[in-house]
């Protein structure tokens, strides 16, 4: 048996002339074979999407950094309810004013610290309109769900393929024994009597 790990692997792939190959082991290996190439696909897929995610995600941080812009809100009560958010800190609501980008006066429920007071000044994000909304995305974010496409598609097929494989595998070895077995039982009657 060649130590050459590239004629391992030709071998493990089937890819040899190997006359001793039964159907099953070519089965088995052209799945194998199969994998290996839809893995590839599923890589390349994975890394053209994960650019794509990416460049999407940059040109969402520039058109909400233009659309959005920090201002300051005067609260006009103090914060009521403090509750702990999803995010793990502690907020609460109270009414407040803020100018809008046209200089025009708005006024609503906004998320404050949980010891605010009335009168103090709280920074919050607003959109061209003047209406409360979420801060730009950031950097982070767009890599992170970059990361998470690109990578994902790969482990998926990755998992799946692998599944494939190992499937394959478990059939041809219980038929292989199921088969050995029927053999064995047509020759160990003879054997004992010649033996």
């Amino acid at each position: 048996m060649s130590q050459n790990p590239f004629a391992r692997l030709t071998r493990w792939l089937g890819l040899d002339k190997n006359p001793l190959r039964r159907t099953c082991d070519r089965v088995e290996a052209a799945v194998r074979l199969a994998a290996i190439v839809g893995f590839l696909a599923a890589l390349v897929f994975g890394v053209v999407l994960g650019a794509g995610t990416y460049g999407n995600g940059v040109r969402t941080e520039a058109a909400q950094a233009r659309a959005r812009h920090l201002t300051s809100a005067t609260l006009q009560e103090n914060v009521t309810l403090p509750k702990i958010s999803a995010a793990g800190t502690t907020t609460g609501h109270a009414q407040a004013t803020w100018k809008g980008p046209d200089a025009s006066v708005w006024q609503g429920d906004i998320e404050a610290p949980p010891n605010a007071r009335a009168g103090q000044v709280v920074k919050i994000w607003i959109d061209d309109h003047g209406k409360i909304t979420q801060p730009p995305q950031d950097r982070e974010t767009t890599v992170v769900a970059a990361l998470t496409v690109g990578t994902g598609l790969p482990l998926f097929a990755a998992v799946m393929l692998g599944l494939g494989v190992l499937i394959t595998r478990v059939v041809n070895v219980r038929r292989s024994r199921r088969a050995w077995e029927a053999q064995w039982t047509e020759v160990e009657p003879t054997w004992r009597i010649n033996g």
